[in-house]
């Protein structure tokens, strides 16, 4: 059974709104009757769904340039998913050159930070609100060369919990934690994949790797009143990857 719910009237924001995920998520929304506004760092959004589809081209890392690009946006908002991240440069914490670091680790969770403020004002006058953010499994283990992406995720980890106590009883705030999914950011500029796929499926218990629709469910549920005590949580999402 696929969730769906009726959004009617309902204003929801998602940060990497260009995403893989992000736009299976604001297709589907926007089937639910909601009103969504897409924020990315490029020129272009999705077309031909509906006038109830907002494209914001904005630079998350830039708390002033967000608040600036999304002026527009309603005082009062349902929900804010957090999609952003980036693993862009590789190499262990002793040889990667600090603005490197930087830009990974801003991308993967200072973006969401900065959301977070910014919209915590506009969820809280809804009174009835949720954040999703998007971690990783990689969070939860040591994994060479990845260090500010790992890193960035586990502070979204610890962000969303905060968030969940500050932000109580109007708002809830959860993250999930994917493990590896059918999307382009596994592949690399090269178009090359960025680890051995057929290894992975083989370790996985249900065989794959999880499509974008199947995290786009996670988040759609958590969003929906089906998930009206949940809060504070961290909720994995590999196939049986990593069990917990």
């Amino acid at each position: 059974m696929k969730i769906k719910f009726d959004a009617s009237g309902e204003i929801y924001v998602i940060v990497g709104g260009m995403s893989t995920i992000g736009k299976e998520l604001s297709r589907l929304l926007i089937n639910n009757h909601a009103k969504v506004f897409a924020i990315d760092i490029g020129p272009l959004g999705l077309t031909g769904l509906s006038d109830s589809y907002h494209y914001i081209q904005s630079r998350p890392t830039d708390i002033n340039d967000l608040k600036k690009s999304c002026a527009s946006i309603p005082a009062s908002i349902t929900g804010l998913i957090c999609l952003s991240g980036t693993i862009s440069h590789f190499g262990s914490i002793s040889d990667m050159p600090i603005e490197q670091w930087k830009e990974v680790f801003d991308i993967s969770f200072t973006s969401c930070y900065h959301a977070c403020k910014l919209f915590a004002p506009a969820l809280l006058a809804s009174k009835n609100a949720s954040i999703v953010n998007m971690s990783s499994g990689l969070a939860f283990g040591g994994q060479a060369n990845y260090g500010p992406y790992t890193n960035a995720k586990a502070a979204i980890n610890s962000l969303s919990r905060t968030l969940a106590t500050e932000l109580a009883p109007s708002v809830r705030v959860n993250a999930i934690a994917p493990g590896a999914v059918d999307t382009a950011f596994i592949y690399n500029d090269e178009g090359k994949t960025r680890f051995d796929i057929d290894r992975y499926n083989s370790i996985v218990p249900l065989g794959q790797m999880a499509k974008p629709h199947e995290i786009c469910q996670l988040i759609l549920y958590l969003l929906s009143d089906g998930a009206s005590h949940i809060t504070g949580q961290c909720i994995h999402i590999n196939g049986g990857a990593m069990m917990t």
